[in-house]
């Protein structure tokens, strides 16, 4: 094996641990065969986002059928079974392999993210064999990270407080929040960040977060977040525009860096001179609240009443009409999963009601949004441990003045 591939690839152990926890979902799901195509998908099983379709029978030995270069998928995946074909119409014959004469009963498919022409292609080449969405149970074992992947997100952590570290040289008051970013991430991309994120919810595209200065942070946009941004143009609403930075308003500094396709999820505040009386008071309340989630994230608590919890101290202290959004454009969660996608499960939100459990990795990102001033706020990585949580992406917490 070539040096190159070596250092990178997923170990042996990790990817079957994975598979072999797939196989217990599909036999209690009653699922007699798996087709995983979607990219973060298939990188967690397989080591490999090369084109091609990873079947798992819920008995027997899984097969990864490889459309593209199958020279380096050997090199990258640990699979055993590794074949090429030339179509998705090869698919019968490999599964006839495997199924014998008879086809599989139930087809198991990420209903989530599959385009309908994908499904229906599938329906056709099986036509006796009911599909079934198993994007559930595969997010549910995602949920849970090993030691492996926790040391992953881990190293993508340290990069966003070396990139902070230079903002005394960076940030100067004129300079535009495209320009300010395009700094933080030229650092970032030095240090082995691979430049991209994955989301999988429908058109939520993204590519590094949001940095955001003064009142512009406060504008909405289409993303599932707390904080929008104008954007630098219609075309792409959200996010960092070409607009300049000024003296005493508020940066918010929220960036996703990765290591080997991990993510680290991290925001900070900062200003050129100084906040506002009333904006240093309710960064406070925020601490405040960032403190009230860390006692709360135990095993054995549930997602659900852990954001109504905190949601209720905001209210207490006064920050309910601005925690999260402003008026009818706010989030409803406080914390999501991340791993190899930035809005994994489980989600500290509304209607979600899956109990924490050791190995979960939560970013949570309490911030507070004022029209005509900006936002503020913080977001922090947390493993959920056997008796409470862990702050992996420990970094001060203050304000960052300039």
């Amino acid at each position: 094996m070539n040096k190159e591939f070596h250092d990178r690839k997923t170990p042996k152990p990790e990817i079957e641990a994975r598979i072999s926890a797939l196989k217990q979902a599909l036999a209690e799901r009653e699922v007699d065969l798996a087709i995983i195509v979607q990219n973060a998908d298939l990188f967690y099983f397989t080591g490999t986002i090369q084109r091609g379709y990873l079947l798992v029978p819920q008995k027997g030995d899984p097969l990864f059928a490889v459309t593209g270069n199958i020279d380096r998928v050997r090199e990258e995946s640990s699979l055993e079974a590794i074949e090429a074909i030339s179509s998705l119409k090869d698919l019968g014959e490999l599964c006839s392999q495997m199924f014998g004469s008879s086809r599989p009963g139930t087809l198991g498919l990420e209903f989530d993210v599959l385009p309908v022409s994908f499904f229906n292609r599938i329906s056709a080449l099986f036509p006796s064999s009911r599909p079934v969405d198993i994007s559930s149970a595969i997010k549910k074992i995602r949920m849970i990270k090993s030691p492996y992947e926790i040391e992953k997100i881990k190293v993508s952590a340290t990069i966003l407080p070396e990139a902070l570290s230079h903002l005394p040289e960076i940030l100067k008051p004129g300079m535009t929040e495209v320009g300010l970013q395009s700094e933080i991430i030229r650092i970032a991309r030095r240090r082995s960040h691979f430049g991209a994120h994955r989301v999988r919810g429908f058109n939520q595209e993204s590519y590094y977060g949001h940095v955001l200065a003064g009142p512009r942070g406060a504008v909405p946009s289409m993303v599932n977040s707390p904080t929008g941004g104008l954007g630098s143009t219609p075309a792409f609403g959200y996010g960092a525009g070409h607009w300049p930075i000024e003296v005493n308003s508020p940066v918010l500094i929220d960036l996703c860096f990765g290591i080997d396709g991990y993510l680290s999820d991290q925001t900070r505040t900062a200003v050129v001179g100084k906040l506002s009386p009333s904006l240093v008071q309710a960064y406070g309340k925020i601490l405040s609240l960032k403190r009230e989630i860390e006692k709360l994230l135990r095993p054995g608590a549930i997602c659900e009443e852990v954001y109504f919890q905190v949601f209720g101290k905001a209210e207490e202290l006064g920050l309910a009409e601005n925690f999260m959004g402003f008026g009818q454009r706010r989030a409803r969660f406080v914390g999501h999963g991340i791993g190899l996608e930035m809005d994994e499960w489980p989600v500290i939100g509304r209607g979600f009601k899956v109990t924490l459990a050791p190995g979960m990795v939560l970013a949570l990102e309490p911030k507070a949004v004022f029209p005509g001033l900006g936002a503020i706020g913080l977001e922090d990585n947390y493993v959920i441990t056997e008796t409470g949580c862990e702050n992996i992406t420990p970094l001060d917490e203050s304000i960052i003045e300039l």
